[in-house]
């Protein structure tokens, strides 16, 4: 009898350790349908293929999952060692991003072009260097990467200086706020906090003291707000979200987040059924990266989008319960980084969707079109992954 039980126990346990698994596989699946739903009238406006969108999706999709074999499969001390080179490496991508931020948009540096007045991109193979097939050029937004790398380097760094009360804190401050500026002047302002908040929360997760955080925090609340004011189009998505009544329909800001809450209003309880999207038809912008919720609220109504947050509420679950489980401080703070990561960029997706803060092109993970997005969410999940089999 008491072997059987043993026997149980274990098959039980073993089965909730794939639930990570499970969860990710799900979510991608679930991407999958919606990319292919929601954006053949915009891809065939943009490519004149009604598929390309969706075929690009795939390409990416089987990029992000090898990079998450290799995360899961790969020796995690080894990964853990390199987390200086990682950070660096990942600086110098977002240093040369800066830079191109101070050249005229009319005169750009190819590897790093001006596009919608930002310079978020860096390209391996940009025109007139010759095209991968299907693919076209191959580029990457430095920012994505920064928060892998931020995570690594903060969970070694932080379990090191733990002692050390003053250099524990200027560990973080410094890695997370030069990370978070130089994607602040891409301009990026929304995925500079994300990064900055991401470091914070390890932060506190590592046990430190919170009076030096404490007594920051209105410094760095003035210097946000005076980011925000002294850029134009970051002024209209305040004045948006403020006011949204008085605010021009021309204005992009207003047009983008009306159409959002148009279509998770029309969703109603049930939605109008899968496929029957409106907005779909060239009403919302950015609909397959910057709308998914919208989308989602649309077709699937009230109680898919709740059955679609519960499972992000388990996929968020089970990384706290990771970070919980383990004995390793390093594993335990990465596990919480990462999870951090999900959890904050699904908090700023749906909320900018539903109106409750002002408007971002933050994806929806695991789900919305975006290679850099898909690729590098995959290989922080692949390192959550090991560590859940680790402890």
């Amino acid at each position: 009898m008491y072997k059987r039980k043993s026997a149980l126990k274990y098959k039980k346990e073993a089965i909730q350790d794939k639930s990570l698994l499970f969860i990710v596989a799900g979510l991608l699946l679930f991407g999958l349908v919606i990319i292919f739903n929601t954006t053949t009238v915009q891809s065939l406006k943009i490519f004149g293929d009604a598929n390309r969108f969706f075929i690009n999706h795939i390409i990416w999709l089987l990029i992000g999952l090898m990079v998450f074999l290799l995360m899961y499969k790969i020796n995690i001390l080894k990964i853990i060692t390199l987390n200086k080179f990682f950070y660096i490496f990942s600086l110098m991508f977002l240093v040369i991003l800066a830079l191109a931020s101070f050249i005229p948009c009319e005169q750009p540096l190819i590897f790093a072009r001006c596009e919608n007045e930002a310079n978020r991109w860096f390209y391996f193979n940009p025109t007139p260097l010759p095209q991968i097939p299907l693919i076209g050029e191959i580029g990457f937004q430095p920012s994505e990467f920064a928060k892998f790398t931020l995570i690594l380097f903060l969970g070694v760094q932080l379990s090191i200086s733990y002692k050390k009360k003053y250099r524990h804190f200027w560990n973080y401050l410094f890695a997370s706020g030069a990370y978070a500026g130089l994607i602040l002047l891409q301009p990026n302002m929304s995925t500079a906090v994300t990064v900055f908040a991401i470091g914070t929360f390890m932060y506190l997760a590592s046990g430190a003291s919170i009076k030096p955080l404490i007594i920051m925090t209105p410094l760095i609340l003035l210097l946000g707000f005076i980011f925000i004011v002294s850029t134009p189009y970051r002024r209209e998505r305040l004045a948006t979200y403020l006011k949204p009544n008085e605010t021009s329909l021309d204005s992009d800001e207003a047009y983008q987040i009306k159409q959002a809450k148009i279509a998770l209003g029309s969703g109603g309880l049930f939605g109008k059924g899968f496929g029957e999207s409106r907005q779909k038809y060239g009403y919302t912008p950015e609909i397959a990266s910057d709308a998914t919720f919208a989308i989602v609220g649309e077709e699937f109504g009230f109680i898919g989008v709740t059955i679609l947050l519960f499972v992000y509420g388990g996929l968020i679950y089970k990384g706290m319960l990771i970070a919980k489980r383990s004995d390793d401080p390093v594993f335990s703070l990465i596990a919480v980084g990462i999870t951090t990561w999900i959890g904050l960029q699904v908090l700023v997706h749906v909320c900018s969707n539903a109106g409750i803060i002002p408007y971002t092109g933050m994806t929806l993970p695991l789900i919305s079109y975006g290679g850099s997005s898909l690729v590098f969410t995959l290989m922080g999940l692949g390192l959550l992954a090991n560590i859940n089999k680790s402890i």
